[in-house]
């Protein structure tokens, strides 16, 4: 629903935000997918040692949306404070070429991490029997150097989580009231204002409970907690849009067989205005 309800609005100037939104929905889909094909393999008490590779793979595809995901959120805050800052000059440096390449990267660096977290030594694995991942940890030197490595680098994108668009928004919200360009009185600037505030506190609960809440995932709370916020987290970015933003809900309707309800019987036609 949310990549119909954008994907007429992408483009190669401001509104190159909407295609990165479109990007984060598909890195969305990727993880629910994976992570309900790793859920069903819990069903069928599989060999563990005999399906390594599906374990290792199930864990790749699971994790690199994440660290995707983060280089998205930079790029799309770099876009979008160079826009409100400079919006004479972010045309021009944000031309069409420059863009496209900030897509290519992003496309590297998604692969890149999918690869290298599909190897033995910096791999996460799937857990069948315990429905999470871990890394894995065959207790040689190489592998706990690149585990630490791996965590380390978790720990950042948890930051970048946390505080990037906080520090964002807010300069972009404070140029804007500077500039007299926005007042918070009016609905739109009001629905534009919650939308961002509701993505940043949601992104600052999450970076709160990943780094300063204990998880050591050795009961069942731990680790249903840990799975969930986790599958929560590729949504927020995407359910403010969903909710406030008036283009989006412009384009959603528009798409909606509206001329099909007058074909219908009185009695569906209230069944579709439910709906």
């Amino acid at each position: 629903m949310f990549i119909l309800g954008t994907r007429k609005l992408c483009g190669w100037k401001s509104n190159f935000s909407f295609l990165l939104l479109i990007i984060v929905s598909t890195l969305s889909i990727l993880r629910f997918i994976i992570e309900l094909i790793a859920g069903i393999t819990a069903f069928f008490y599989m060999d563990w040692m005999k399906y390594q590779i599906l374990w290792i793979g199930l864990g790749s595809l699971a994790r690199a949306p994440y660290f995707g995901l983060i280089m998205v959120n930079i790029s799309m805050s770099i876009h979008r404070i160079s826009y409100t800052a400079l919006p004479i000059k972010a045309v021009n440096y944000f031309n069409k070429t420059i863009l496209k390449i900030i897509l290519v990267a992003i496309l590297v660096f998604f692969l890149t991490f999918a690869v290298m977290l599909n190897t033995a030594l910096t791999g996460i694995i799937w857990v069948d029997s315990l429905m999470t991942y871990t890394i894995i940890n065959n207790h040689n030197h190489d592998t706990l150097v690149l585990s630490r490595v791996l965590y380390s680098l978790n720990s950042i994108c948890n930051y970048a989580v946390g505080l990037i668009n906080f520090v964002a928004y807010s300069l972009m919200f404070a140029l804007l009231f500077r500039r007299r360009l926005i007042s918070f009185k009016h609905n739109r600037e009001l629905k534009m204002t919650l939308q961002a505030s509701c993505m940043v506190a949601c992104e600052m609960m999450f970076f709160l409970y990943w780094e300063f809440t204990h998880l050591g995932q050795d009961n069942v709370v731990d680790i249903l907690v840990s799975e969930t916020t986790e599958l929560l987290f590729f949504d927020i970015l995407i359910l403010p849009y969903l909710i406030f933003n008036r283009n989006i809900h412009s384009q959603l309707k528009a798409i909606m067989p509206s001329n099909s309800t007058h074909a219908f019987s009185p009695s569906i036609r209230v069944i579709s205005h439910i709906s």
